[in-house]
């Protein structure tokens, strides 16, 4: 053997010694038979990066319609959008198709009959509610927040959700919505809800690419109709994407809903200067508001706690970061958050302990730890 296939097998062989990457969450195939639809539908599952780091964790869900199509943008966006916190983990589940046509569209039209049955929107949703929901709420941990996201005649779907079962689902993503459907009846349809009923406690956000004809009209005058719902707790964001076509419209909207929804149900700036008392106080309006227990994020911490620093409060800074370990104990920028208060506050071997900790914990919940050994660095040279 040459010297330099024992050098390239050598290399090889350290490589593979040395990697240690793993990918972020879990993804598996599931499935369930449906009665009402009388037929299999198989399911893509995308369970959060902490999902099997405490069992006492339980997370919205995500329904994603078109779910072969949208699975992995959807879960890739939130994976890097969770780690900057700018969205909340959810497990998604990502519903693959039969019949697109007849289980997005509530009404028959026969004009478009080459594309298939139409027509069959209800009880599609009597699926989700009926069996599909409880299935997921049993075999994995939910909380009961809801979301309900589509594209096309799948942004349709969740209009029209929304109209006819505004307590399915807490929140509603439709991208590039096929209002123009059977003479824009959903348009109509609204027309005499938004102007009746109120639709408290929701949130909606409907996108549109560089599109004209019948698209753009309908979704112009169901905007000018989202504008009059003046419920308490509804809220709404649209977009027009000039840069994208009916194909990406779902790629980058669902990038924006995510952080939209977050900011509707995270602690104001406001709030977090207030502190951890005031924190508390606005998640329990949000229970109240939704109806379902809804906890302060690590991210609500992790601001208050800077907010803090920032104040020159480190003794209340030292106690956010303490209570955020206490109630996060598997994320490793806890630990950081407290090391940096702790070097500021002159303590740097209980800031080196607390960042040796923080380096524990980033190889358990597998993120990025560069920050964490230059703060290492740091604390050792200045000793």
């Amino acid at each position: 053997m040459t010297n330099y296939f024992k050098v390239l097998i050598i290399l090889l062989c350290t490589s593979l010694t040395n990697v240690h990457a793993n990918v972020r969450g879990t993804s598996k195939v599931d499935g369930v038979y449906s009665a009402i639809l009388s037929e299999q539908r198989d399911l893509l599952i995308s369970l959060p990066n902490s999902y099997h780091q405490s069992n006492s964790l339980n997370y919205p869900v995500l329904y994603l319609t078109d779910g072969l199509r949208n699975f992995n943008h959807a879960s890739g966006t939130l994976d890097l959008l969770t780690q900057s916190y700018k969205a909340q983990e959810m497990i998604i589940v990502a519903i693959k198709n039969t019949h697109r046509t007849r289980d997005f569209t509530p009404t028959y039209d026969e004009s478009y009959n080459q594309w298939g049955k139409s027509g069959g929107a209800d009880r599609f949703l009597d699926f989700i509610e009926k069996e599909l929901m409880p299935y997921v709420n049993q075999h994995y941990r939910t909380n009961n927040f809801n979301v309900l996201s589509g594209h096309s005649l799948g942004g349709l779907l969740s209009i029209y959700a929304l109209h006819t079962r505004p307590n399915l689902f807490q929140a509603y993503f439709a991208f590039s919505p096929s209002l123009w459907w059977h003479d824009k009846m959903i348009v109509k349809d609204a027309t005499t809800l938004y102007a009746k009923t109120k639709v408290p406690n929701k949130y909606l956000y409907v996108n549109l690419a560089n599109e004209g004809g019948d698209m753009l009209v309908a979704f112009t005058e169901y905007k000018a109709l989202l504008k009059q719902q003046k419920a308490a707790g509804f809220s709404f964001h649209s977009d027009i994407i000039e840069r994208e076509n009916h194909s990406t419209s779902a790629l980058v909207g669902l990038n924006t809903a995510f952080q939209n929804l977050q900011l509707t149900l995270q602690s104001p700036d406001a709030v977090i200067a207030e502190g951890l008392p005031a924190i508390k106080q606005h998640y329990a309006k949000l229970t109240k508001q939704y109806g379902i227990e809804m906890k302060p994020s690590f991210s609500d911490f992790r601001r208050a706690g800077y907010k803090a620093l920032e104040q020159k409060d480190l003794v209340k800074a030292e106690h956010i970061f303490k209570i955020a370990i206490a109630e996060f104990p598997y994320v490793a920028d806890a630990y950081y958050g407290l090391a940096y208060v702790l070097e500021q506050n002159a303590q740097p071997e209980k800031a080196l302990q607390a960042i040796n900790k923080a380096l524990a914990i980033s190889e358990k919940e597998n993120v990025e730890n560069n920050r964490y050994k230059t703060f290492k660095r740091y604390l050792l040279e200045k000793k």
